[in-house]
């Protein structure tokens, strides 16, 4: 478990605001901080470079970042040179961060087949290029649709992409979104038994798409656990009948260290990254800043009575 970043914060830790240096202090003590590693996505940073994305994440006292690479963003392939991903890749070690994954593959499309692996293929390199000697998981969603009548189309994508990303040494982690065809955990294990459980294949966890679906968290986190490779989280609301997304902590709607807490006692290793959706960095007076700091001290204090035994 890398401690560098909180080493660096401490002695910095003067520059730094009085809020910000107390969620530093809970997530040092936190039983989760030295069991997962805790991230932050920088899809959380609208108008930032990726280098100011980076010094953010480290600055807070985060252990590991995920970088958003979809099409447009800071992080996309095509916005990164060799000599631009040698130095951003320096930049994260320097920091004492881990890079713990991209966000970002195609949603696969019967009429893009061999554009969406080429994408994927950039994906892979991007991945190997930041981080040679341990490169991120990718991590997404699949998009939209109904299930049933796109089950197959993910299965035979994913079934060559999967191989494209072992030969990569690098792992992508699908997630079920609640509005999107793959919706379910019960939805990506079928996927990734249907090819074999491949070690380059795993499953996210964000509790925050199963949310008000009538749906027992110990059944979704005992059936998920044995596939998932990676954890997200963040808060749900329902509001007028309709569902909307918050920072983790902010609402209380989701016992976060409850469900950590049972996945950890399974034998969870992985990241625990913190992910602010566009639903709340659209909103005006958005700030990047406070928003990273919010989600620090909130995971700090969900996660504070995890049992380390």
């Amino acid at each position: 478990m890398p401690v560098s970043s909180r080493r660096r914060f401490l002695s910095n830790a003067t520059c730094l605001p009085f809020a910000t240096f107390a969620a530093f202090d809970a997530a040092a003590e936190s039983p989760l901080s030295r069991r997962c590693p805790i991230g932050f996505g920088t899809y959380g940073h609208p108008g930032m470079s990726l280098s100011q994305s980076i010094d953010l994440v480290a600055k807070t006292g985060f252990d590991s970042i995920e970088i958003v690479s979809m099409p447009g963003y800071h992080g996309a392939p095509d916005q990164l040179t060799p000599e631009q991903r040698k130095a951003i890749g320096q930049r994260i070690t320097d920091q004492g961060l881990q890079l713990g994954a991209l966000m970002g593959l195609p949603n696969p499309n019967r009429e893009r087949i061999q554009s969406d692996r080429r994408s994927v293929q950039k994906m892979l390199q991007l991945a190997t290029d930041l981080a040679p000697k341990q490169p991120p998981i990718i991590q997404s969603v699949l998009g939209g649709g109904r299930w049933e009548d796109l089950k197959t189309l993910y299965r035979d994508v994913l079934g060559d992409w999967t191989r494209l990303a072992s030969e990569a040494n690098v792992r992508l982690a699908i997630k079920p979104h609640r509005s999107h065809a793959m919706s379910l955990p019960e939805h990506a294990i079928w996927l990734i038994e249907q090819l074999g459980k491949p070690d380059s294949l795993c499953m996210v966890y964000d509790h925050s798409h199963y949310a008000y679906r009538e749906l027992k968290i110990e059944t979704l986190v005992d059936q998920a656990l044995p596939y998932t490779g990676y954890i997200v989280v963040k808060d749900i609301a329902m509001v007028d009948g309709k569902t909307q997304f918050a920072l983790p902590g902010e609402i209380g709607s989701i016992p976060h260290g409850k469900i950590l807490q049972r996945f950890i006692a399974g034998g969870y290793r992985g990241e625990v990254c913190c992910e602010v959706s566009s639903q709340v960095w659209r909103q005006p007076n958005y700030s990047p800043q406070n928003a990273t700091e919010i989600c620090y001290r909130n995971l700090s204090k969900m996660t504070a009575d995890i049992d380390e035994s």
